[in-house]
């Protein structure tokens, strides 16, 4: 199928076996310029309730003997997985490419479709380029049933009890089989260590296999957060809002905006900001939770909470994700499936959301994409901190403060370095600093010149600076926050980092120092043509950086532009709307 005049898209594999559908395309562009070709492939599953949208990664690249480009991409889709709140006993199944604009149905054309066989549980059609998915034998869903819950919960509780009071025998069997050199089946089931310490390892096994749970610290915590979250429903009329962040400790971002509207509207408020370290899961913090979550009708998160995936009344709840970030700029959560340290297909994370908020129309499918959810469920209301660039007395008052604490900064041309980091997560997260040496800047440019480094929080190494330009770097990593050190910008360096879309609002110049940008693609992609997306130069080098600054060319006349297409309402009410939103949740 021709796409446009330069680029025609074939599939040319598609199969189910069991209950896993294998797609394969194959991609070709006659541009003449394979260096600038970024396809992008995606699949769209869709039922009268919900629609889910997976990549399709292009993984295998080359070159016909006229230079033309040809890619290759192949995925195996868990249709077991593809819907978390409706059934899936028929759908359809549309491939989608990017054409550079927009993404447009793929009609598909296959001679290599495999028939449908016995012992697979989907039956598939193919009809006038459109597949249809059919279970053979339909499932019914059961619908929410308190009193069934209560029966489980009552069920597993009298396992539990039972279990616990075989733990002496247990015990004694453990004893038996390590201690005394008695033989049973479960012999296999050892740890290593002296007798003594497999025996009570053997025991534990068996109470967690009694009782169908890996018997731990956090099961326990687990099983008392949703035990005690359960009982205090019953108790409470589900009429607060609740405030949930693992990324922060004191109320700022987006959730802090939206609160202050709130409680202007006397909404009654409920907060839960624990960082999302082992330390902080406590008794104490587990009992607040169970708490809040039992008072509460809509839950509101500014990122991945991974305690949501251990709750069990989530389902009776409204969950929005704010999110902390503006635009659509790399890719995250199951956009980059098939990637290193990306999701798996069947992962839970980010599933539960109800409702995402973004800055613009034009990124609601990436978003669906990245969350697992229906794109009709996120909306174009704005984000929320961003209001304060439209507040000239705000941004007044940040300047002063700033130059007040830094007063070496007052006068000079100031150059905010901000990058993302590299790795898969906090985890492994890292920035290599001898690509950006400050030294080699600050050498070139004139003493009028200071540069402010503002790592993301992921990396926790310090900069290098050399004692000769220190009194001419500022390292704030770990101090202010990157919005308002924008109010004192003058020209934003950065790579691959979102903070391109706040700066936009404030018509500041932009350097992309994509050093590594091949590599960055392969590893973490971005959900546009990054070299057709970005608002200003692109260098790849400190010395094209320098010229750059010394020649003023940083191709400013994108970002006005830039600026329209991500962000539809420019008015600093975005905090006003969210509030609102989840004000109607609460009515209805």
């Amino acid at each position: 199928m021709k796409i446009n005049a330069q680029t025609e898209v074939l599939v040319d594999k598609l199969a189910i076996r069991r209950d896993v559908m294998t797609i394969g395309v194959l991609v070709r562009n006659t541009s003449g310029h394979p260096e600038d070709v970024e396809i992008k492939l995606a699949v769209k599953f869709e039922n009268d309730r919900e629609s889910r949208i997976l990549p399709l990664r292009v993984t295998d690249t080359s070159f016909d003997e006229n230079g033309n480009y040809i890619g290759y991409a192949v995925f195996d889709y868990e249709l077991d997985t593809v819907f978390f709140r409706s059934d899936l006993n028929a759908f359809t199944v549309t491939i989608q490419v990017y054409d550079g604009q927009t993404y447009q149905n793929v009609l598909v054309k296959t001679t290599e479709f495999n028939q449908v066989k016995e012992e697979n549980e989907y039956a598939c059609k193919l009809e006038n380029g459109v597949i249809t998915i059919k279970r053979k034998k339909p499932v019914k869903y059961p619908k929410n049933n308190p009193l069934l819950a209560i029966l489980v919960f009552v069920y597993r509780a009298i396992e539990f009890i039972i279990g616990t009071l075989l733990i002496p025998i247990f015990l004694l069997d453990g004893i038996y089989v390590y201690a005394l050199g008695g033989k049973r089946r479960y012999m296999e089931n050892t740890y290593g260590g002296g007798q003594l310490k497999r025996g009570l390892l053997f025991a534990k096994w068996r109470y967690s296999y009694f009782c169908r749970i890996t018997m731990n610290r956090a099961t326990l915590k687990r099983t008392f957060l949703n035990v005690t979250a359960s009982v205090l429903s019953l108790f409470f009329k589900k009429d607060h809002v609740l405030f949930m962040s693992s990324r922060r400790e004191d109320l700022t971002g987006n959730i802090a905006y939206v609160n202050d509207v709130l409680q202007q509207k006397d909404c009654k408020v409920l907060f839960w900001l624990v960082p999302g370290k082992r330390k902080y899961m406590t008794y104490k913090n587990y009992w607040k939770l169970a708490y809040c979550l039992a008072r509460s009708k809509v839950v509101v998160v500014d990122d991945f909470t991974p305690v949501l995936n251990e709750v069990w009344v989530m389902e009776h709840r409204i969950l929005i994700q704010l999110w902390h970030a503006c635009g659509a700029f790399k890719t995250f959560g199951f956009t980059r499936v098939g990637k290193d340290g990306g999701p798996y297909q069947m992962s839970t994370n980010h599933r539960y959301y109800n409702y995402a908020i973004v800055s613009s129309s034009e990124i609601r499918r990436f978003y669906a994409e990245g969350f697992g959810i229906d794109v009709a469920n996120v909306k174009s209301l704005g984000v929320p901190r961003t209001d304060d660039f439209f507040k000239e007395t705000y941004k007044a008052e940040i300047k002063d403060k700033l130059y007040q604490s830094y007063p070496q900064l007052v006068g000079k041309k100031i150059i905010l370095f901000a990058p993302t980091f590299r790795g898969n997560g906090a985890g492994t997260a890292y920035f290599p600093f001898e690509k950006f040496d400050v030294e080699e800047l600050l050498n070139q440019l004139g003493d009028e010149y200071m540069v402010i480094i503002k790592h993301h929080p992921f990396v926790e190494q310090k900069h290098p600076v050399s004692a000769t330009v220190s009194d001419r770097v500022l390292d704030l990593s770990a101090e202010s926050e990157i919005n308002d050190l924008l109010f004192i910008t003058d020209l934003l360096i950065t790579d691959y980092s979102s903070v391109i879309f706040e700066a936009s609002l404030l018509n500041i110049p932009m350097l992309f120092y994509a050093f590594d940008l091949e590599d960055y693609v392969v590893n973490r992609d971005f959900y546009y043509p990054f070299k057709n997306f970005v608002p200003g130069k692109i260098v790849r080098d400190m010395d094209a950086i320098v010229n750059a600054i010394t020649q003023n060319d940083f191709e400013q006349e994108k970002v006005e532009s830039f600026k329209k297409r991500f962000f539809d309402q420019l008015d600093g009410k975005s905090s006003e709307r969210v509030a609102d939103f989840i004000m109607g949740l609460l009515d209805s």
